[in-house]
Parts: structure tokens; C-alpha cells; sequence
């Protein structure tokens, strides 16, 4: 009897449901880092972030030169999360870089967050819903499904024994794979949203 598709994903979230806990922790801990930071930060010093976002935030015009290089520099920062994220599950022992992969993602949301509401008040807050939230919320599920399958990877290779990893590998090595595909395709989306369709959005709002 062929199981329904939300069937089977039930299945699933209850099968990973510690790793997924242990990634979501991992991220909120990330975003908690960065607030803080943020927060510790001097008066003069927020005062000078706030010139520079003044300058360099808002973008005087949609430049065809500017927002190409926007895409290549997300695709850069996005990509080589990925790919930490990605050798962590074939190297088993580092598979704890993936963890430090979405904490480092979560600092720089959290970090860039608190400081365009906290320098440029109602603007920040319009700026984060703007530029952040769009392409995030295509990016961070993809890093977080990205992670959740190398540590399952990991974890399946260490509890198969020394004897049997190489075996166990060459079984799960396609599907792993497969699946990072598809989050590199979600990235890939996510940073043309971030690099494209946040800055029109933001200059719809000015």
C-alpha cells in the first residue's frame, strides 16, 4: 500500500526530530549572538554604522552594474555555507561545522537586524521586512535542510561501524547528494531574490 505524501513526511520530521531540534537551537543561538553584539555596541560606534548605512544601504538607483555584483557576493557567502555545510556530512567528524555554518548565519541575520532597527528606527524596521525577510526565507530552510541531511548522514555512517561505512556510504552517497542539489537550487533562488527583487522592493518603498 503506497503511503500518502504527508504521510510520509510526518515520518520523517518524527525520525530527525532530535537533529532538527539541535539545528534549530543551533540557528537561535546564532541570532541571540548577533543581537547581543549588536547591543554591546558602543553609542559612537552605532553612530558611525548608521552614516555608512545612510550611504551605502539605500541604493541611490537600480544600477545594472551594481546588482549583478550584489548576486555574486550572496551567491559567494550562500554557496560556501553550502559547501561547509555539505563536506561536514562526508567528513563525519566535522559534520559539527554544519551546526557552526547556521550559528554564523544566524549572527549575521540577528547582528544586521538589531542594528537597522536600532540606528534607523521605523526605516530599519522597513528595511529588515524589505531586504531580509524576502531571500531568508528561501535561504535559512534550505541551509537548515542542508545541515539536517549531513548530520543524518553523519550520524547514519558512525552508527553503521567502521566496517561498514565505505558500504553505507556508497548506498546514502546519491540521495545526499541529490538532495544538496536541490537546497543549491533553493539557494540559488534565494540569493536572485536578495540580490534583485529586495533592492526593487526597497525602491518602491522610498
Amino acid at each position: 500500500m503506497r503511503r500518502r505524501p504527508s504521510v510520509i513526511i510526518i515520518s520523517l520530521l518524527n525520525k530527525n526530530l532530535s537533529i532538527l531540534t539541535i539545528i534549530f537551537f543551533s540557528f537561535i543561538l546564532g541570532i541571540s549572538l548577533g543581537v547581543f553584539t549588536e547591543l554591546m555596541l558602543s553609542a559612537d560606534a552605532k553612530e558611525s554604522m548608521r552614516d555608512f548605512l545612510d550611504l551605502h544601504l539605500l541604493l541611490p538607483e537600480l544600477d545594472g552594474e551594481i546588482l549583478p555584483d550584489l548576486f555574486f557576493k550572496s551567491l559567494a557567502v550562500n554557496f560556501g555555507l553550502l559547501i561547509v555545510i555539505l563536506l561536514s556530512g562526508l567528513t563525519l567528524i566535522g559534520f559539527p561545522a554544519a551546526l557552526l555554518a547556521l550559528i554564523y548565519k544566524g549572527a549575521a541575520l540577528g547582528f544586521t537586524s538589531a542594528l537597522l532597527m536600532d540606528t534607523l528606527n521605523a526605516k530599519g524596521v522597513l528595511l529588515v521586512i524589505l531586504t531580509l525577510l524576502p531571500p531568508n526565507t528561501v535561504l535559512v530552510p534550505a541551509l537548515c535542510g542542508a545541515a539536517a541531511a549531513s548530520l543524518r548522514l553523519a550520524s547514519d555512517l558512525l552508527a553503521a561501524g567502521p566496517n561498514q561505512i565505505k558500504k553505507s556510504l556508497q548506498i546514502k552517497a546519491g540521495p545526499f547528494m541529490a538532495f544538496q542539489g536541490l537546497m543549491a537550487i533553493l539557494i540559488l533562488g534565494g540569493c536572485f531574490i536578495e540580490s534583485f527583487i529586495s533592492p526593487l522592493l526597497q525602491q518602491l518603498s522610498v
